[in-house]
């Protein structure tokens, strides 16, 4: 996987820049204004993989190549076991890079870049272990030499090179020229397959182009090789020359000869390539319109570049086999397309990415609308402050509280249209997704762990019932996507499908707001009853309004306490929780344990820890079993789908 790319001076980006792409998900997009780089990120790492014209920053005319020296660098994220020979240097090179630091950098502007990558590090070690996974930053300079970008340290020097120079702050062209065959080795590791927004979407659809054949996962030549194999080709030159042999002999004086003493045979890429121009280059890809079958060419800019997707999705899919390597990136999937269809073309790209023959999908965008609709990815939102780059890596998955949270780190200075669209794409995507003829459904909560217990109590639901679990962060968050949705609701109130359910915590500074009766737009609270000792659902402005209600305080109390206890080792705080508990009962949690005030305030001091709720969430999920009972409350929140 491509985790991310350090770019220097490579079209819009000047100097280095490090561009996250993903914290491990295969879902990757790219997000921002006409002319910020988004497409030049995917058209750096095709001049990488495909061996296309690099297209230079300006500065490099002005400048000259040994002064700017562009270069390309991936930060591939590999298993261990993926690489063959270079396995011991990789190793050397990961370690350094796991734990590399701020201190270990000499300039100031390679610190600022590090930063970046550091963010990004931290959210890829709670999936992946430098036990399990490589993570390497290597490339090639405008001029085919290895490069390390930024991270060419003393450091990275001193754990590569025997006899480094301590005076030294970095390793010497020479010495990273010895890690040429590393670079060979992850590069063909992968399929790089380009689609930029202004291909000829006819030419995309002639099986000899490279692009369709690697889609495949294999070439014509192989195809025609299984044809008319090598021994058929010398049976043909056989049978040929005795032609000719006859003939000479008949003819006496006189003989059909080529122009050199040695007489050729027919070889194996002549025979190829008249196959190629005879059978493949007179057949056009046409679209099957009714009782005719219509030539793309004749389509329409949309229906084209629907075509382009719709193509690669079943090559992928029903074509292509065993590999899965291939890396597919498209520029501006949705140009040329009306809104509605923009919602079906990002729902194939998603199903592309979750393809087990496609390694990832990287693509550019101006539509924000696909963020709530799929169900993990990540996304780099691409800005500029004072003609320097600035980049935001986010979750799909929590899109909404990522932002908001990104907007309040960077006291508002996140892009305002970035916030905008990300709230009217979403709220035109949902309507647009309720409408259709086979609509989807969406239950948007408050947090992502709210997300993570969802999607395994539901999980035999999203797919059957395409169900949405969409965290936005918080009550107020809610409040305000629900008024949004009201009008939206009330406009198209005949042809609404599907369901969409709103559901909040109950915060002691309680979010209130009045609803209006709708069966497919409620606004509900989860609150537990002190009367019934249950968790129950509530309109958002009924009562109860105590106590504070979070879903931890709704979970099985059984699996909740089993759960708490495995975090004891690292925690072991928590004794002073659970200490005393030996048979809790599977009712929610706030009964079932029954903590007294200053419990409850340690326990909410440990789940305010950083990533606790998520990871608690995480070991939660995997142990709901049919062991444990599944809450009453979920079962009547599922049956509302």
């Amino acid at each position: 996987m491509i985790a991310g790319v350090l770019l220097r001076n490579f079209k819009t980006y000047s100097g280095i820049n490090y561009i996250p792409l993903s914290n491990g998900d295969k879902f990757c997009g790219l997000v921002g204004n006409n002319g910020i780089g988004k497409s030049s990120v995917l058209e750096a790492l095709d001049s990488l993989f495909n061996a296309k014209p690099w297209n230079y920053n300006v500065i490099v005319k002005k400048s000259g190549f040994v002064t700017t020296r562009p270069h390309v660098v991936p930060m591939y994220l590999i298993k261990h076991d993926a690489l063959i020979n270079e396995v011991q240097t990789a190793k050397k090179i990961s370690d350094v890079v796991w734990d590399i630091d701020e201190a270990d950098f000499s300039n100031q502007k390679s610190k600022e870049i590090f930063k970046v990558f550091k963010e990004q590090r931290e959210l890829l070690k709670r999936e992946f272990s430098k036990e399990k996974y490589f993570l390497i930053p290597i490339g090639i300079s405008n001029d085919s030499v290895p490069s390390f970008s930024i991270f060419n340290t003393k450091k990275l020097g001193e754990a590569l090179v025997d006899d480094f120079d301590s005076s030294a702050i970095q390793m010497s062209e020479e010495q990273v020229n010895a890690f040429l065959p590393l670079h060979n080795e992850l590069k063909h590791m992968f399929e790089y397959v380009y689609i930029p927004k202004d291909i000829e979407q006819e030419v995309f659809g002639q099986l000899e182009n490279k692009e369709i054949q690697t889609l495949m996962g294999e070439t014509l030549i192989e195809i025609i090789e299984s044809c008319v194999p090598q021994a058929k080709i010398q049976e043909m030159n056989t049978k040929l020359n005795g032609f000719m042999d006859g003939m000479s002999s008949v003819l006496e004086d006189y003989s059909f000869r080529t122009l050199t003493d040695r007489q050729q045979n027919l070889k194996k890429s002549d025979v190829y390539k008249l196959v190629i121009e005879a059978y493949f280059k007179i057949r056009k890809l046409h679209k099957k319109q009714g009782d005719h079958w219509l030539d793309v060419s004749s389509l329409s800019s949309g229906e084209k570049q629907k075509a382009i997707i719709e193509i690669a999705s079943r090559i992928i899919n029903g074509y292509r086999k065993s590999a899965t390597n291939l890396i597919l990136a498209i520029d501006e999937p949705e140009a040329s397309l009306h809104m509605s269809a923009c919602y079906d073309q990002f729902d194939k790209l998603y199903q592309i990415s979750s393809s087990v023959a496609c390694h990832q999908l990287l693509f550019t965008t101006h539509w924000y609308g696909f963020m709530p609709t799929v169900e993990k990815g990540t996304v780099c939102i691409v800005s500029k402050i004072n003609d320097n780059h600035k980049v935001d890596l986010i979750n799909v998955s929590s899109y909404r509280e990522e932002i908001k949270q990104k907007v309040k780190d960077s006291k508002g200075k996140l892009p305002y249209d970035i916030r905008l669209k990300s709230l009217n794409d979403f709220i035109q995507s949902l309507i647009t997704s309720v409408i259709d003829e086979d609509p989807y459904n969406w239950l948007i909560c408050e947090g992502s762990s709210e997300k993570i217990y969802f999607e395994e109590y539901f999980k035999d639901i999203i797919q059957e019932k395409k169900l949405r679990i969409i965290p936005v962060g918080g009550a107020s968050e809610i409040k305000r996507i629900y008024n949004h949705l009201l009008v939206s609701f009330e406009d198209f109130k005949k042809d609404i499908k599907g369901k969409v359910i709103l559901l909040s915590d109950t915060d002691a500074e309680l979010v209130s707001y009045s609803t209006k009766d709708d069966k497919n737009l409620i606004s509900y609270r989860m609150v537990n009853n002190n009367a019934t000792k249950k968790t129950i659902l509530v309109k958002i402005d009924s009562n109860p309004v105590s106590p504070k209600t979070e879903i931890e305080d709704a979970l099985n109390g059984k699996l909740f306490f089993d759960t708490l206890s495995t975090f004891l080792p690292d925690y072991p705080e928590i004794e002073n929780i659970i200490g005393g508990i030996t048979n809790p009962s599977e009712q929610a949690c706030y009964f079932s344990l029954d903590l007294s005030p200053t419990k409850s305030q340690l326990l909410e001091n440990f789940f305010d820890k950083e990533g606790v709720k998520f990871s608690f969430a995480k070991k939660y999920v995997e142990g709901i079993s049919d062991a444990y009972e599944i809450p009453e409350w979920i079962d009547d929140l599922k049956k509302l789908f």
